[in-house]
């Protein structure tokens, strides 16, 4: 591969190249680690004006061709100059060299019209095929445009295909997976629907893995012996423990080798052991962060001004702190943060205080005082909210939103935490909820219905279904944990959510989202400018 730089660094300067560059770039095609110096013969020719400048650049240069992905593209160039034909094999190596390059990265670098075309081709391929790994539906249509756009290709429809099949059947999950989930104890309901989400998801796609069951209780130390338990039998990765408490306790042991799959989140603090970088994770249905996640889909469509509304409880607290973490900056504002107690049924007063209609109220009586005569008044609310968040348990949002209705706030664009859905489907009480936000489970949007919902004991009760989701994700989600890793603009679509790795341990989980419409919670997918409300 030809590689050229060139920088104009004045009008009395354009015969001056940059040597440097075409030398650092040739270190970075043969592998060499070692930086050539600066101060090769050209830097005396540069002006001393303009060596600032040229030192910066050179600086640079050097940063983003010791990138790894700067080094894998060049891996692939040296790969693609060599594939005059379809070789199969080597096909898929040009894939797996192009793994810790980002989805983001190969569709800009695939728009380069300055690059050479079979590489660019490369790159547009790995691109397509990372978008269709875990979901092949529409591959052969992806692959059919991308033969449209690279005509010129080594390889036609069919062997692009080929390449995309093989390598896709080269992500395999573990083949000994312990896990460790409660059995009895107070989390024992929400490890049984998990159990049942996990052997659904494994029944439906077994490959040659072995399922090695460690039961745990109440007891603190119980998910430690079962997490030896399962060192002892082998285990090339473990699944679980479930409560954050037990999660903190087995990452605090020292000599930690296997790789693990929590279902909590991980401490922020945590750092992984050498050998286990982006193989020890977090899978979380995190309260906190479906708040967050809220007051960045609230911003993303364009609501500016917040009203809150959550129950006196350390719950709520939770709750109003991550949401106020995301939704207030760039200017955007909380315009009233007021709590309600959970046990009352009439919260006219709170709502009164929030719209500001106890000031319209004051300031009618004012002038009646003033005037000495009764006047024909109807109270306004407040006009600067444009979007409510309230958090709140199903019985309380049913009592929350006729009352929002009945002072006039109706119409403002109202978002819940998946909290607001019990996970049962009730349409007849649910009505009153009609226009509500949330996020929730893909699993829970489409068996919305009680006769799409699995004849399956831990899902009987209807409130532990987002648990079952996340049991089949904890599955579906080994395959991909390393790519994930190495990419993480790579997302996994799952039934709890849409996952990617963040670098922060816990995986970071877009959910799905829905509205309440005739009681029954549909899928919602606005974006862009703010609506009016439902």
């Amino acid at each position: 591969m030809k590689v050229t730089m060139t920088l104009i660094l004045s009008r009395d300067a354009r015969r001056w190249r940059l040597l440097p560059a075409l030398l650092i770039a040739m270190i970075a095609l043969s592998g060499c680690n070692s930086n050539p110096p600066k101060r090769d013969p050209e830097f005396a020719a540069v002006p001393p004006a303009s060596r600032g400048r040229y030192e910066a650049l050179y600086d640079r240069l050097v940063a983003q061709l010791s990138a790894p992905a700067s080094q894998d593209i060049a891996r692939a160039a040296q790969l693609s100059e060599g594939l005059r034909y379809y070789d199969p094999r080597a096909a898929v190596e040009m894939m797996q060299t192009l793994e810790s390059v980002s989805s983001a990265e190969l569709a800009v670098r695939a728009a380069n019209p300055r690059a050479e075309r079979q590489l660019t081709g490369w790159l547009d391929l790995a691109w397509v095929v990372r978008n269709h790994l875990v979901e092949p539906a529409g591959v052969e249509d992806a692959v059919g445009a991308w033969k449209q756009r690279h005509p010129y290709h080594v390889l036609n429809e069919s062997q692009a295909l080929d390449t995309w099949l093989r390598y896709r059947q080269g992500f395999k999950p573990p083949r000994r997976i312990a896990v460790i989930l409660p059995a009895a104890g107070r989390l024992q309901a929400a490890g049984e629907a998990i159990r049942d989400g996990f052997l659904s998801a494994f029944t439906a796609s077994p490959g040659r893995s072995e399922l090695l069951f460690f039961p745990t209780d109440d007891d603190p130390q119980s998910p430690i012996d079962a997490y030896f338990s399962a060192l002892d039998a082998g285990a090339d990765w473990i699944v679980g423990p479930l409560r954050q408490e037990s999660v903190a306790a087995i990452l605090e042991l020292a000599g930690m080798t296997t790789p693990m799959l929590a279902l909590n989140d991980l401490p922020a603090d945590y750092a992984a052991p050498p050998g286990l970088e982006g193989r020890v994770l977090g899978l979380s249905l995190s309260q906190e962060a479906e708040a967050g996640a809220v007051a960045v889909r609230a911003a993303a469509q364009g609501f500016e001004n917040a009203l809150v509304l959550a129950p006196e409880s350390e719950w709520g607290e939770r709750m109003v702190r991550a949401f106020e973490e995301e939704f207030l900056q760039e200017d955007r504002q909380i315009m009233a943060s007021l709590r309600y107690v959970e046990t009352e049924n009439d919260h006219s007063g709170v709502l009164q205080r929030a719209l500001k209609i106890d000031e319209s109220k004051a300031r009618k009586q004012r002038l009646e005082n003033t005037l000495q005569t009764r006047l024909e008044f109807e109270p306004l609310r407040r006009q600067d909210v444009d979007v409510i968040f309230m958090p709140s348990t199903p019985t309380q949002a049913r009592l929350l939103r006729p009352q929002l209705k009945f002072h006039d706030a109706g119409g403002i664009p109202a978002y819940a935490t998946g909290r607001v859905f019990s996970g049962q489907p009730d349409p007849a009480r649910n009505r009153d909820l009609d226009g509500v936000r949330f996020p929730t489970t893909r699993w829970q949007i489409e068996h919305a219905e009680e006769e799409d919902v699995p004849d399956v004991e831990s899902l009987r009760g209807g409130n532990l279904a987002a648990l079952f989701a996340l049991g089949q994700d904890a599955w579906n989600l080994l395959p991909w944990l390393e790519l994930m890793h190495r990419d993480p603009t790579f997302h996994f679509p799952g039934q709890s959510g849409s996952y990617s790795d963040a670098r922060l341990g816990t995986l970071y989980r877009e959910p799905a989202w829905a509205v309440f419409r005739n009681g029954r919670p549909m899928a919602y997918e606005a974006d862009g400018a703010a609506p009016g409300g439902e």
